[in-house]
């Protein structure tokens, strides 16, 4: 599967970043003098301008490899979107995109630290580890952020989880009677699609967790509620059959382009 490669600091792109969604509706004026609106989904589309200096040549030549293979703005590639999060229903993890293990009560309504009921209580009733995750189609190479709110009754060690086929990533944090927003950094060294990103408890702890993130860069941004989009889109591609750069100096390189996706 293609993708569009991070740069040498891991993130995607740089700023400013400008994103659009587009969406169309369709009217039709009858005889009788009604008018009937629909919306047209299949004409939906997200648009980013992409804003780049001081790019090194190998960074250049990453871009330029994608819109050779992709050829122009023929070919599709999947796209992980900077300005989102990439996991979808950020706040409900009774969703069928979190998978739990069996003996992992996930529980809804409670109080978040925004100040709603968005928060879900975790409680690990097994006598070993439990965990939930959601897998993404992000690369699993790819350098990554994942941060969560926590908190519980009484302080609990639990792992944030970074996970592919064949190998796994765990951070212990320690969670507090106070909402704590713990984050991990890192990338797993096989190269597959597809990663997922969740907690474990040990044995018999409970905690609640709420605005679950991540995002292809190495900190946490301001949190980004999703439902059912998230953003990763595997229908992106180059809006032009011409890419241009502009060498300032030697291993210093500037282009502007568009990218386009439909809508998920």
């Amino acid at each position: 599967m293609l993708y569009y490669p991070q740069l040498t600091t891991g993130a995607v792109s740089q700023f400013p970043v400008t994103r659009s969604t587009n969406m169309r509706t369709v009217s039709n004026q009858l005889a009788s003098g009604y008018t009937i609106r629909m919306e047209d989904t299949g004409a939906q589309k997200v648009q980013w301008q992409l804003r780049y200096s001081s790019l090194t040549d190998g960074e250049r030549s990453s871009i330029e490899s994608l819109f050779e293979v992709s050829e122009g703005q023929l070919n599709t590639f999947t796209f992980l979107d900077p300005t989102d999060n990439l996991l979808m229903w950020s706040e409900d993890w009774t969703q069928a995109v979190w998978t739990a293990d069996p003996l992992l009560q996930v529980t809804g309504g409670v109080s978040d630290p925004m100040g709603g009921s968005d928060a879900m209580q975790l409680t690990n009733t097994a006598q070993t580890t439990q965990q939930i995750v959601q897998s993404t189609g992000g690369p699993s190479s790819f350098l990554y952020c994942f941060s969560v709110y926590v908190r519980s009754a009484v302080p609990a060690t639990i792992q944030l989880v970074l996970a592919a086929t064949g190998q796994t990533s765990l951070t212990p944090v320690t969670t507090g009677s106070s909402w704590l927003r713990v984050t991990t950094s890192g990338r797993l060294s096989v190269q597959q699609d597809g990663i997922s990103f969740g907690v474990q408890l040990p044995a018999g702890v409970q905690v609640d967790a709420f605005g679950a993130q991540v995002e292809a860069q190495p900190g946490a941004g301001l949190y980004k509620k999703t439902i059912d989009l998230g953003g990763i889109y595997s229908t992106a591609r180059f809006s032009s059959d011409l890419l241009s750069f502009t060498a300032n100096a030697p291993n210093q390189n500037a282009c502007q382009l568009v990218l386009i996706s439909t809508l998920q």
